[in-house]
């Protein structure tokens, strides 16, 4: 497994924002949204998410998880 960091220019114009991140292994496995890992996983316990990460900012620039 290779770890990657990265990032991106983005322009906040002070409104409250959702940013997400997404990440693609070298096997083309594409990181689900919460919703179809909830949905895949329906039946049994989930100890660890692998979901795309949300995360909200707001329009004080106060960035904090949340699920979206």
């Amino acid at each position: 497994m290779r770890v990657r960091a990265w990032r991106t220019i983005w322009r906040w114009d002070g409104a409250p924002a959702l940013l997400q991140s997404r990440v693609t292994d070298d096997t083309g496995y594409v990181q689900p949204t919460r919703e179809k890992m909830i949905a895949d996983r329906s039946n049994r316990a989930v100890y660890h998410s692998n979901a795309i990460t949300t995360w909200g900012v707001s329009d004080k620039g106060e960035v904090k998880h949340v699920y979206a």
